[in-house]
Formats: C-alpha cells, sequence, structure tokens
C-alpha cells in the first residue's frame, strides 16, 4: 500500500510531466483498497490502490469487461498496472445516489436505479460463481461470532447458539433458489452514481448469479439510508411488475415478500456482522452509526415468522443494549 507522497510521486511518473497532480485520499468503504482523488488543472480521477487485494483487483477487472460489454455503465478505466494492482478511473464527482435521496429527483433516480438492477439481471456470461447455500450461512453467522459474542461479549448458552443457528438456517432453506440472476451484491446508495440523468454503479467486483430480489433488498432497505415507506413500497411494486413482465419464471406477491423479508434478514445479519467486525477488529468504529438501522431491518423482517423468534429476541436485546450505551450513535 503506497503513502500519499509516494502516490502522488507515482502518478506524476505516470502522466505528462507538464502536469503536477496533487492527490488527496477519498475515504474508502469497507475493503483494504485505498482510494485517491488526483487533480491537475480541470483533469482528475480517481486512483484505486489494491495491492492488499489481489483477487479482487482480478474481479474488477473480469467484471469491468462484463458489465462493460453488456452497457451497464460504470467508471472508464484510463490506466491500469498490474503489478502494482493500481486502476486510474473516471471521477464521477459528488454524484452518488446517497447525496440526492431528499431532493425532489430522488424516487426518479431509485426507479432508474431498479430498472438498471433489470438489466444487470439479464446478463449471462461464463465463470461467474453462485451465490452457494454455505456462503449465505457463513455470512449470516457473523451477526453471532462478532455482534453478539465479540463486541457486545453477550454470553450465549449453547442451547440458544444452537437454536440461533437453526433460525439462520431457517432463513436460507426458505429462499427462493432455483431462479439465479447476475447479482451485484453490494447495491445500496453509496455504489450508485447519478450522473448526467444515467446511473453508474461501482464496487461491482463480488457479483455472483444469486436471487433476483438480492439487489432490490439492498438498495431499499439500505444500511446507510432511510426510504420513506410509501415510496419503498411503490418502488417494490414497480420491480415486481417489471420482473414479472420480462421473465419466463415469475413470483405471486406472497413469494415475492417471503424472499424479501428473508433476504433481508440475511444481508443485516451479515452487515451488522461486518460492521462489528470492523470496530472490534480494525479500529474502524465509523460503521457503528448505521448499526441500529441495519438492526431494525433485522426486527421488522424477522417478526414475520414464528421460526425466527430467538433471532428477533436477540436482536432487539442488542438494540437496547446500544441504546443505554449509546455506541451507535458515539461514532
Amino acid at each position: 500500500m503506497m503513502k500519499n507522497n509516494n502516490i502522488e510521486n507515482y502518478i506524476n511518473d505516470k502522466f505528462n510531466k507538464n502536469e503536477n497532480f496533487k492527490i488527496e485520499e477519498i475515504k474508502g468503504d469497507a475493503s483494504n483498497r485505498k482510494y485517491y482523488r488526483a487533480k491537475s488543472g480541470k483533469r482528475k480521477f480517481i486512483v484505486m490502490d489494491s495491492i492488499l487485494e489481489k483477487r479482487n483487483f482480478n474481479n474488477f477487472l473480469k467484471f469491468s469487461s462484463i458489465y462493460s460489454k453488456n452497457k451497464i455503465l460504470i467508471p472508464k478505466i484510463f490506466k491500469k498496472d498490474l503489478n502494482k494492482k493500481i486502476i486510474f478511473l473516471e471521477d464521477l464527482g459528488e454524484n452518488l445516489i446517497f447525496n440526492k435521496i431528499n431532493t425532489k429527483s430522488s424516487f426518479k433516480i431509485y426507479e432508474k436505479s431498479i430498472l438498471n438492477i433489470l438489466n444487470i439481471q439479464k446478463i449471462r456470461e461464463k465463470n461467474i460463481k453462485n451465490y452457494l447455500h454455505k456462503k449465505y450461512l457463513d455470512e449470516s453467522f457473523l451477526f453471532i461470532n462478532w455482534v453478539l459474542k465479540e463486541f457486545l461479549k453477550i454470553n450465549i448458552s449453547n442451547a440458544d447458539n444452537k437454536k440461533l443457528k437453526k433460525s439462520i438456517k431457517f432463513i436460507i432453506d426458505n429462499m427462493n433458489h432455483n431462479t439465479n440472476v447476475l447479482v451485484h451484491r453490494d447495491y445500496h446508495s453509496k455504489n450508485i452514481f447519478y450522473k448526467n440523468k444515467k446511473i453508474t454503479i461501482i464496487d461491482y467486483q463480488d457479483s455472483v448469479y444469486g436471487s433476483p430480489l438480492y439487489d432490490l433488498v439492498s438498495l431499499l432497505n439500505d444500511c446507510y439510508r432511510d426510504i420513506d415507506i410509501k415510496s419503498k413500497n411503490k418502488l417494490i411494486e414497480i420491480f415486481f411488475n417489471k420482473f414479472n413482465e420480462n421473465n419466463s419464471f415469475t413470483f405471486s406477491m406472497d413469494e415475492f415478500l417471503h424472499n424479501f423479508y428473508l433476504l433481508t434478514a440475511q444481508r443485516h445479519l451479515k452487515a451488522s456482522g461486518i460492521f462489528c467486525r470492523l470496530s472490534s477488529k480494525n479500529k474502524r468504529h465509523n460503521y457503528l452509526q448505521h448499526l441500529e438501522r441495519t438492526l431494525n431491518y433485522i426486527v421488522n423482517a424477522s417478526s414475520y415468522y414464528g421460526s425466527l423468534d430467538i433471532i428477533n429476541t436477540y436482536v432487539k436485546e442488542v438494540l437496547n443494549l446500544l441504546d443505554e450505551s449509546n455506541y451507535s450513535r458515539r461514532w
């Protein structure tokens, strides 16, 4: 991983000697990648340093090719250094949809984001992994291991540990695994740009074949932003109708909501575990500000299933502990 002064020298060596690029580090995501904004006069671009994530670097290039070929908008790649795992990317500015949620055009932006999911789902390529049953399980167990045990040091009995795992298995077993489409897998307001009335996606290197509703859940039950219930229901209806129009496999609304709730529980068991792991292991505490919202999604989704009562109970206990300690608001 390069230090700021080294990356600045590296960039200036790569471009015209008459240009003098200045860099600033950009606050990144939950990965080990580093991002920088490089500027020289009117010229600017993003530098992605992936030296600590070589597998993801290769996946990024693979899916950049796949998405571009299929006319899904991604940032343009200007240069790449395969040895140093550095990529020079188009700078899309401050146009994340995260910044546009409370604007007059926010519903239209979200509608376009949903239609983009459906376009992604049309892609059929070889050599893309499936979202395996075991992967869903392991991700969901992050809640037990990192939220309950490591972060809050809750003493869980063997009996409750087994019940929690059984409930998580219920979630995964009862999701629809018969229809797999291409899934971005982290499709939320901090990974989607809206510029020139078009949707552009980033952070797509973990794409897999998975549930048609996974990206919808990520977008509408966003860990980082609230969407009002009226808009959310309307957007769900739009997606439901468009999906059933475009596919030979169709959902009834009951089946659709059943999968939506189960995927909500699964994704946010995973996300809450990642946030607590980032805090406990990596001292990256800023994600705790999103923990309460993330846990409330689990409470809401699990309330529809008696088999998930124990998850519901433990999540509510976590929320009470967070409220008492003010953990999620401290950062």
